[in-house]
């Protein structure tokens, strides 16, 4: 391949062409209408903060008292001591085989999931996503110029998956298989026979696991179990999990990644090791309030998931009620996925619908094509964590606009 010229249009790395991330993607677009005098309500962004909902207070009082006693300097690259050992102690709680020495402490669940991706996949390898699913994998996979396979999650069955689609999906390429659960953006709880199923099929196939469980406290029903619990001895498992949305603390970027048979994975485990100490560490202060968080158990989080279930019951009832749309009900997190019947509406694809809205009626949601889905399918990831009043506002807004759309369609056809 010849070399290109050094020309202004010419730096940008070819490796972050296909780098998307939906869910801030649109940003700019409510920027302006914010601008132009038109404040957007947006349900865009998993940010519980933003809506009232705030940290236990003794989080925060670690993190005060670690900086008043003067914790500003570095920490060791995979995070200190007494965190990982609260963290693997909570972990073997819960079944998940791990040790203190196993733990990498990150700036949040997010760079966990980039060191992984780094340490683990070359060009060309395959990873096993689910869709819908979290756009950041994709990206990252991207990025490391490998291949996203995708695994359908089925609408009519929960948004569950198919283990035997994930058996079909496997070839001697495929080097990773994730597991979201809770999931973003459908908010699908999985049952442990499903685990167990993946599980098998992952170690039947020589596979490495990396589980997504930062949701794993936001239950309405039901118990989580986490994925590497069905590790036993012969499976490498990666869990993320962080204090972001479990705890309200999204801002302090503090997450972590927790080894389970990483005895077998040796070569994986040194190239993170590496990977951590080149970016130092993460955020120290914060990192104090992780064996406090893992202490409180679940009392504080019940009034919490009572507010979110009433959003969550009056979204699945408003949005079950607007003709032409749809939604299940979700069993963890705070996102629905719901889905517009397209054809009858004068929409070419879920963005284009979503850009309308949100120039209409100044709303914005994610559109279900930003996390893997067909664009025809017509599917929305929606956010419900404002207060209820704002929340039935939105919704008779989207009727209303979508009650025009239909009286209308001929006159916005020709605007879109």
């Amino acid at each position: 391949m010849p070399v290109q010229p050094n020309t202004p249009g010419n730096h940008a790395a070819r490796r972050v062409q296909n780098y998307h991330y939906a869910i801030l993607n649109l940003a700019a677009l409510a920027e302006e209408s914010a601008a132009a005098g038109k404040p957007v309500t947006s349900l865009n962004i998993g940010d519980p903060t933003l809506y009232g909902f705030h940290p236990p207070p003794s989080l925060t009082e670690a993190c005060i008292t670690a900086l008043r006693e003067g914790c500003n300097s570095y920490t060791s690259s995979c995070g200190i001591a007494p965190a990982r050992e609260a963290i693997s102690r909570e972990a073997s709680e819960r079944r998940i085989a791990t040790s203190a020495e196993e733990i990498i402490i990150t700036s949040g669940a997010t760079e966990a999931a980039d060191l992984l991706c780094t340490a683990i996949l070359n060009p060309g390898d395959e990873v096993l996503c689910p869709s819908p699913g979290y756009p950041l994998y994709t990206a990252l996979i991207a990025r490391q110029e490998a291949v996203s396979v995708p695994y359908h999650l089925d609408p009519g069955n929960d948004w569950l998956p198919d283990p035997e689609e994930i058996e079909r999906l496997i070839t001697p390429g495929t080097k990773l298989i994730i597991v979201i659960n809770p999931n973003n953006p459908t908010g699908a709880l999985y049952p442990p026979e499903l685990l167990a199923s993946i599980a098998e099929t992952a170690r039947r196939n020589n596979l490495v696991c990396l589980a997504d469980e930062v949701y794993r406290k936001l239950l309405y029903s039901g118990s989580h179990h986490p994925f590497a619990s069905f590790a036993e001895n012969d499976l490498p498992v990666f869990t993320l999990e962080s204090l972001s949305k479990n705890f309200m603390v999204p801002g302090w970027r503090t997450g972590w990644m927790t080894m389970t048979n990483s005895r077998l994975i040796p070569d994986i485990r040194r190239a993170l090791r590496k990977l951590a100490d080149a970016r130092v560490c993460a955020p120290a202060a914060p990192q104090f309030a992780i064996p406090e968080a893992l202490s409180l158990g679940n009392d504080y989080l019940l009034p919490v998931m009572e507010k979110l279930r009433v959003r969550r019951d009056l979204t699945v009832r408003m949005i079950n009620g607007i003709e032409g749309l749809s939604c299940s009900t979700p069993e963890g997190a705070f996102y629905v996925m719901a889905k517009l019947d397209l054809s009858r509406y004068p929409f070419a694809s879920d963005e284009e619908f979503i850009v309308e809205l949100l120039r209409k009626k100044q709303i914005l949601f994610v559109h279900g094509s930003g996390f893997g889905m067909q664009p025809r399918e017509g599917y929305f990831r929606i956010v419900y964590l404002p207060d209820p009043l704002t929340l039935e506002m939105v919704y008779h807004d989207l009727y209303d606009f979508l009650l025009h759309c239909r009286h209308h369609s001929g006159a916005i056809r020709q605007q879109l």
